[in-house]
């Protein structure tokens, strides 16, 4: 079984800064495209990202056939779309996430945008009342590495789970983090909260913890973008497949030198004793930054360094999106 991301539409409300979704034309899957894809693969749970997925003018039509398709749903939202949805059709999505980035209304407000921090906690109680699971999600820049105790505070105030992506440069470096901000960052986040699950694989790895093989991205797990490609993963670069070669590949398509390359481990890594857990960590973000046949640049061996992780695991059960991206869950200790 399949979990696939899907991304409805780039279109969005806001206009972030650190974005990853393609700006320059808008994109919409329609419905007969989510037939397509559910006509040709075994899916098993399906979470919705990329834009904001109630700006898709079928967004209600789809889901709807989705959860009449007995088909497990997510969303991750600024709180638009939420915000737009009905109670009894809220309820198809087994989680929701509401992004995050800043632990202060001031500062989420200026980089999202005006209102956004009311929107979403408004938008996280209606959740509650309905006994939805809900998450904050961070994206993890240079610019609030050092914010991510205090957002899982905030996060545990409100009762909800905290999960953290790190910063792919889709378009631009200007927010990534320098490897120290990088380690300082999980290691703040794990001082002040429970570790529910780690597939960030070279923190999965210096945590201690084990347990992947490699990326979980491209593994049994794809992404289709609004503009009906298909990746492993909704941060690598190109792809020259599309929803029209799933009715040919169906499962087959994990087998695409697109979908090798999401597993491809540097010759610098082979003989690590790491290899087999970390697969030479996050080959889009080494594909992003030219780098793709050197292990990814957080890896404290390549760089020379020692780090230590340290963390207390909780025995709350995993969000449907656990093993399928590179992301980190926790909430508070």
């Amino acid at each position: 079984m399949i979990s696939l991301g899907i991304g409805l539409t780039n279109k969005c409300n806001l206009n972030c800064a650190h974005c990853y979704r393609d700006q320059d034309q808008i994109h919409n899957l329609t419905l007969k495209d989510i037939e397509k894809i559910c006509d040709n693969l075994s899916i098993n749970s399906i979470g919705f990202g990329t834009g904001e997925n109630g700006l898709n003018p079928e967004y209600f039509d789809i889901i709807e056939y989705l959860h009449s398709s007995g088909i497990k749903l997510t969303l991750a939202s600024n709180g638009y779309t939420l915000s737009i949805t009905p109670d009894e059709k809220l309820q198809y999505f087994g989680d929701v996430e509401f992004s995050v980035d800043f632990p202060d209304q001031k500062r989420q407000d200026q980089f999202r945008g005006e209102d956004n921090w009311r929107t979403i906690m408004e938008s996280v109680k209606r959740c509650q009342k309905l006994g939805l699971r809900v998450s904050f999600l961070s994206v993890l820049m240079n610019l609030n590495y050092r914010d991510q105790g205090a957002i899982a505070r905030l996060a545990d105030s409100l009762g909800v789970d905290f999960r953290v992506n790190v910063y792919q440069p889709m378009y631009t470096d200007k927010y990534m983090l320098t490897f120290d901000q990088y380690w300082e960052a999980f290691k703040m986040l794990f001082d002040q909260s429970e570790i529910i699950s780690v597939t960030e694989p070279l923190v999965n790895t210096f945590l201690g913890t084990n347990g992947l093989k490699g990326t979980p991205c491209g593994g049994n797990s794809m992404r289709v973008a609004p503009d009906r490609k298909v990746k492993s993963c909704v941060y690598w670069p190109e792809s020259d497949l599309t929803i029209d070669d799933l009715l040919v590949k169906g499962h087959n398509i994990f087998e695409t030198p697109l979908f090798k390359q999401t597993h491809h481990t540097p010759r610098f890594c082979l003989d690590c004793e790491h290899v087999d857990n970390c697969g030479g960590g996050c080959a889009a973000r080494r594909k992003l930054r030219g780098t793709f046949e050197q292990p990814d640049e957080f890896c404290p061996i390549y760089q020379g360094k020692k780090i230590q992780l340290n963390g207390q695991f909780s025995s709350a059960a995993k969000p449907l999106r656990t093993g399928s991206i590179c992301t980190t869950i926790v909430r508070g200790a």
